[in-house]
């Protein structure tokens, strides 16, 4: 009887533990199933806005900010007086269909021609504005340089010469240009070095927050707003706003040591050329900045202490055959807080504050 009890009793075990190992299997097999759906599962893709200008009319913005003549150098290095003649010269811009002439200026209904005469056009930036059809993807501008000489019998002619031109292709998606420039090209990205003339320019397209980052980069790349200016937001917090980081290629949602950071090598950080982008500072472009303060004259017989144009574009140009941009503040209009100026009137200014 007892044996019979016992018998029934593992019987009964054994189909308990059967029933549990079937019924873990169970779970087992629908737990490894579910982990293998999850790994077919595909991550589900961002959906592309590819609109460009879906919120104001769309338009291209080109800004010629300085042109500079690169031939004083060697009318120094020879004899006679001809580097104090200063050269003539005009630009003609097209943009797709429109052509612009520099010296062509309309003013209360009549036309005039006023080309620049002088070595360095800094500080007298021109603005061109061009509309375009809506959704256009790209366009196409062309910069070149004519110069005037002097020809004919005792030079009572001019001659205009094609002296340097440069073209480059704007996307309206992602704000940037290539052609004969190009973001982080050899000699600057928005700067053309040319055989005769160098050429300081900004291309950037109408938009509705004025921030000036296209539509496209902000809802597609950056993920910001594109009805409201984020210009000078700083999500990560490391000292440098959202327009530069995205200009200069950096993430403006990443923190970067811009203290430290200084790619192109030329002992400005990054922090630094941020603080100099509107006196032309690029930060994957070698800058040098010279801050240059006169002595007013102290007499009768001492005469201004000054560092003439003449040496300054002198300085500039050797070291622009190097590839390296040289900038001389001697008293820039709104330039940094005592930056170069006359001396001997600050120190008159500062008598008459303490008087």
């Amino acid at each position: 009887m007892y044996l019979k009890y016992k018998q029934k009793l593992m019987i009964g075990i054994t189909l308990i533990i059967v029933a549990c190992l079937i019924i873990s299997g169970v779970f087992v097999a629908e737990f490894f199933g579910r982990q293998k759906e999850k790994v077919k599962e595909e991550p589900v893709e961002k959906e592309i806005d590819d609109r460009i200008s879906p919120l104001t009319n769309q338009g291209l913005i080109v800004e010629v900010l300085r042109i500079r003549h690169r031939g004083l150098y060697d009318k120094l290095m020879t004899k006679g007086k001809s580097y104090q003649e200063k050269p003539t010269f005009y630009y003609i811009m097209e943009i797709d269909d429109l052509t612009y002439n520099s010296e062509i200026v309309e003013h209360l209904g009549t036309v005039e021609k006023i080309p620049f005469r002088t070595w360095d056009t800094i500080t007298h930036e021109q603005k061109i504005i061009k509309d375009a059809a809506e959704e256009q993807e790209t366009s196409k501008v062309k910069i070149t340089v004519w110069e005037r000489v002097k020809s004919g019998l005792f030079g009572r002619k001019t001659t205009d010469i094609e002296r340097d031109s440069f073209q480059v292709t704007y996307n309206f998606r992602t704000g940037r240009w290539s052609g004969d420039d190009s973001f982080k090209d050899y000699d600057g990205y928005g700067h053309y070095l040319g055989k005769t003339f160098e050429v300081w320019f900004n291309l950037y397209q109408t938009d509705f927050d004025l921030d000036y980052i296209p539509y496209w980069v902000e809802v597609n790349i950056l993920g910001t707003d594109p009805e409201r200016d984020d210009s000078k937001k700083d999500p990560d917090n490391d000292r440098i706003t959202t327009d530069w980081e995205w200009k200069w290629g950096y993430d403006p949602n990443s923190w970067d040591d811009h203290e430290k950071l200084d790619p192109d090598l030329d002992g400005l950080e990054n922090i630094e050329e941020y603080n100099l982008a509107r006196w032309f500072a690029n930060p994957f472009s070698q800058d040098m900045y010279l801050e240059v303060d006169h002595m007013g004259a102290q007499g009768f017989f001492d005469p201004d202490h000054l560092l003439f144009e003449e040496a300054q574009q002198a300085i500039i140009e050797k070291y622009a055959q190097h590839n390296i941009k040289v900038y001389i503040d001697d008293g820039w209009p709104d330039s940094p807080y005592r930056g170069g100026q006359t001396f001997y009137h600050t120190i008159n200014l500062c008598r008459r504050i303490q008087e």
